[in-house]
């Protein structure tokens, strides 16, 4: 169990460090120097370390294009932008949603039942969100926004579940290593964010007189990313995959201990009802999951 909370220690850590960085540069320059070092480091230690090495295929360029404006650019973009205004444990707790999105894109792609009781989950979970964002119970004093940057952090949320269920079907028909996929996709979401911040005109001021602090908080996202990743395989060889999604609604509440912690942010009760409402819509969405044997 103390491996699994540390597991979404360093989840949580990501969402509070980037609300962080983003004092320091414009969110799409920042998503697009942050993914063209991540690509960089993953495809260097792909063809340094792995023993077969696989040559992509040009037909295959576009697909992947496509996969790194879903699996990076769009999902990330969304997020930072919508943190300028909302609290990382708003931005934490959303992603909780995932589940949903990915149950309804993989009945579209692969035909996968949507159960009455997983529909049950869903409404239960997204009625907490609705409960949260409502205008009228704005939260997290000074870090409340309007609508739209919930909405875009949902947007964040919504492509980056369809791009892990068109991963799903690439890594199916094809044989590329997910590292592969992941390390291209971020090289080229890091360009398509930088494309971006060059268009929407972002002033980028670099931050030379605090260079140690950033650099620092840039290097540690980037590493705890990765450690996230590589940490979650080890623990599916000792806990069950329905089990370690399910203790993923820690993420939002460890979000909002470093939100108090590091920012000053004042929790509102609406958050913990949201929390709540939401654990419980995940916990009746996975006991179904299991039921199906779509996971274990």
């Amino acid at each position: 169990m103390i491996q699994i909370l540390f597991l979404y220690a360093i989840l949580a850590s990501t969402f509070t460090i980037g609300k962080i960085l983003l004092s320091f540069l414009p969110p799409l320059f920042l998503i697009g120097l942050r993914m063209i070092f991540s690509g960089v480091v993953l495809l260097s230690g792909y063809y340094l370390f792995t023993d077969k090495k696989t040559k992509i295929e040009k037909a295959d360029w576009l697909m992947l294009g496509v996969i790194s404006l879903f699996h990076i650019f769009i999902p990330f973009a969304s997020e930072f932008i919508a943190l300028q205004s909302i609290a990382p444990s708003c931005a934490a707790l959303m992603y909780n949603l995932s589940p949903f999105f990915t149950a309804l894109f993989s009945y579209l792609y692969f035909k996968e039942e949507v159960t009455l009781m997983k529909w049950l989950g869903a409404a239960i979970s997204f009625a907490g969100l609705i409960c949260f964002v409502n205008p009228a119970t704005l939260c997290f004093g000074g870090f409340a926004s309007f609508d739209f940057s919930y909405a875009l952090m949902l947007t964040g949320v919504a492509t980056s579940a369809l791009a892990w269920v068109m991963i799903r079907q690439f890594v199916k028909n094809k044989d590329y290593s997910i590292v592969l996929i992941n390390g291209v996709s971020m090289l080229l979401g890091g360009v398509e964010a930088f494309a971006a911040s060059v268009a929407y005109g972002e002033v980028v001021v670099f931050p030379w007189s605090e260079f140690g602090t950033f650099i620092g908080l840039f290097l540690t996202i980037v590493l705890f990313a990765n450690i996230f990743y590589n940490f979650y395989g080890y623990l599916l060889k000792r806990y069950t995959a329905t089990f370690l999604s399910f203790m993923g609604v820690a993420t939002p509440l460890i979000t909002a201990f470093y939100d108090w912690l590091f920012l000053g942010i004042t929790i509102h009760l609406s958050f913990f009802i949201a929390l709540i409402l939401i654990s419980v819509g995940v916990y009746i969405f996975y006991k179904e999951e299991l039921k199906q044997g779509y996971i274990v």
